[in-house]
């Protein structure tokens, strides 16, 4: 109702004015065409300063700030949509400004250190996490460039190589030393996100860890050296010993065959995770190979086939000696293992793309259902647990893998399916792999 009387107004107003201008120019008309023309001009301008005069009453009413009630019609009319208009506004700025502090408050609570960076390096923002761990203040290091206030200048090229991994490195902060991870987060147009968690305490029980199962791998390898030389020298008697007894001592002497290769497997361990790599040289890779396939055969059943690929031009591999034979022995005797006889393993070595170079070990064993395949470098774990204790296994070869490839900036990548055999293959970067060269 209050709609259609506004409209019918307006539509008053509207012809009155017309009505006017129409007048003066008929009036006009009857003289002669230039006063017709004067007189329209008149009437235009008297017009449009009608029209002015009302819209400075409307404004002048609205920057009154007068309640809606003691405006006069026109105002109302005029005024009424746009205050509308500015409560709609007005309640979405305050919703807007809420979410604002909230979001604020949830990112200086967050548990992670937070550095918004911009595309040239600078600061934007900072949580307080990560003004804590980095020793930094808002006010101060705003807009300043990141990497001056890293521990070294590098590190932020080498927080960006990382990519997902992250990138672990100390941290000084009051006095102490903080191991933090750093990753690397690019955003739209450049920018980015820099994570920063602290992983000291993890870091503290991780070496905790290892230090007790090296130590306890040390104690044990004693008592069971003797244990296992006893049992043999009783097996080995000149006089023969009475059935039973006999087939208790072989049953000791080979869970102490079992126990020794456990504790060996869980020294590698705690050497290759508690100790930087010794001094890289370059290595031959059919040597490698032919020192894996003798592994193999070694204890290859009989009808199991143990073959070697060397490459068109076999070449080097930049790396430590000890640590890739102990990976590509574990992959060849996982490979003996779990491949009944009549079976075939290929040891070898390709070139792949990018300049990169690969050692595999195939077979035409039983496979690995795809859900084990991301769990196969845990310790312990195994796909058959009956199985793999009755083959001999420990459950720790393929976790000593993958930190010789860790440590050897290779990956370790499986193929594999029930029934159609597998394939694991340490892929080397181009940088540690040198093709058809002598090694020197």
């Amino acid at each position: 109702m209050k709609t259609a009387q506004r409209l019918r107004r307006q539509r008053r107003f509207a012809w009155r004015r017309l009505a006017g201008v129409g007048t003066v120019a008929a009036v006009g008309a009857l003289f002669s065409w230039p006063a017709g023309l004067g007189l329209l001009a008149l009437g235009l301008g008297w017009a449009w300063w009608c029209v002015e005069r009302e819209f400075a009453e409307v404004l002048g009413e609205a920057l009154t700030g007068a309640p809606h009630e003691d405006l006069s019609p026109r105002a109302r009319l005029v005024l009424e949509p746009l205050r509308a208009q500015e409560r709609v506004w007005r309640r979405r700025l305050e919703a807007a400004r809420r979410d604002r502090e909230r979001l604020i408050a949830a990112w200086d609570r967050l548990p992670v250190g937070v550095v918004w960076l911009a595309a040239d390096g600078t600061i934007r923002r900072l949580n307080r996490r990560a003004e804590d761990l980095l020793q930094l203040q808002r006010r101060l290091h705003g807009g300043q460039p990141l990497a001056l206030f890293l521990p070294e200048p590098r590190w932020l090229e080498r927080i960006r190589a990382s990519g997902e991994a992250g990138f672990t490195g100390e941290v000084p902060r009051r006095g102490e030393t903080l191991h933090c991870r750093l990753q690397w987060v690019p955003l739209e147009e450049g920018e980015a996100l820099l994570l920063v968690e602290d992983r000291t305490e993890a870091m503290r029980l991780e070496r905790m860890r290892r230090d007790f199962v090296a130590n306890v791998s040390h104690e044990l390898r004693t008592p069971l050296t003797i244990v296992r030389g006893y049992v043999e020298t009783a097996l080995d008697a000149p006089t023969p010993l009475p059935p039973p007894l006999a087939g208790y001592l072989e049953q000791v002497h080979a869970q102490a065959v079992r126990m020794q290769r456990l504790v060996e497997d869980l020294l590698t361990l705690a050497q290759l995770e508690g100790t930087q790599p010794p001094p890289a040289k370059w290595v031959d890779v059919g040597e490698l190979l032919e020192t894996a396939a003798a592994q193999a055969r070694g204890v290859a059943p009989e009808g199991l086939t143990v073959e070697v690929d060397f490459p068109p031009q076999p070449g080097a591999i930049l790396g430590v000696r000890t640590e890739l034979e102990s990976a590509l022995g574990n992959l060849a005797l996982n490979a003996v293992r779990y491949t009944p006889a009549p079976g075939r393993v290929v040891i070898g070595a390709r070139a792949a793309e990018n300049g990169e170079g690969e050692l595999f070990v195939r077979d035409t064993g039983i496979g690995i259902a795809p859900e084990h395949l991301p769990r196969l470098t845990e310790r312990f774990y195994r796909v058959d647990r009956a199985r793999s204790r009755d083959r001999g296994g420990t459950g720790l070869g393929l976790a000593i893998v993958n930190h010789v490839a860790q440590r050897h900036e290779a990956r370790l990548l499986i193929d594999s399916a029930p029934g159609k055999g597998s394939e694991f293959r340490l892929r080397f970067p181009s940088g540690r792999w040198r093709e058809g060269e002598a090694v020197k």
